[in-house]
């Protein structure tokens, strides 16, 4: 009785893992005005020319298009945002993904309040240089992020795995049970 018991949770387990080895998930990083990134299916594979649309917090869209054969989308954000921006890619067949990019990351954020005696230093200089460091910046976190990503999708089939992996283990434990059982009597 244990035995068809854990057999059938098992049967239920291996049919429920091949759900998530389809999940979309969705990569974006910004760089400047520009935001680029990717859609992908955990356990692999890039979500091919499939539909993606990029809307601003405050309703109005900003661009759509299909993704490539990388499963790649970029566009230009035409000034600073005030509000968050959010990236969907919809496959069509069920598959739905989203990710918000905060407005901070385009410069909307509202600037701290100066003190009355204090002088703008803003300069021309000033800007391209903190727009030089925010390139270089996005140029080394932007894989960073990735590997992040990736390995929390990774940690997932862990977890898949360790539960297989336990009920195995728990019914090792229940054939030695009712093998013991036996055996007394």
């Amino acid at each position: 009785m244990i035995l068809r018991g854990l057999s059938v949770l098992a049967a239920l387990m291996a049919l429920a893992a091949p759900a998530e080895a389809h999940k979309l998930k969705l990569f974006a990083t910004v760089a400047n005005d520009r935001v680029s990134g990717y859609a992908f299916f955990i356990g692999g594979g890039r979500a091919e020319g499939v539909d993606w649309a990029a809307t601003s917090g405050s309703g109005g869209p900003i661009a759509s298009g299909k993704t490539d054969d990388q499963g790649n989308y970029a566009f230009a954000v035409p000034g600073p945002e005030a509000a968050p921006v959010t990236v969907s890619v919809d496959t069509h067949e069920g598959h739905m993904a989203s990710v918000t990019l905060g407005a901070e990351r385009f410069g909307g954020a509202p600037a701290p309040a100066a003190a009355p005696e204090a002088e703008p230093t803003g300069t021309d200089q000033d800007a391209r240089m903190a727009a030089l460091v925010e390139a270089a910046v996005a140029r080394q976190v932007t894989p960073l992020a990735e590997e992040i990503e990736a390995l929390q999708d990774r940690l997932r089939y862990a977890d898949i795995l360790s539960a297989l992996f336990m009920i195995a283990g728990l019914a090792g434990a229940g054939l030695w049970l009712s093998g013991r059982r036996k055996g007394e009597r």
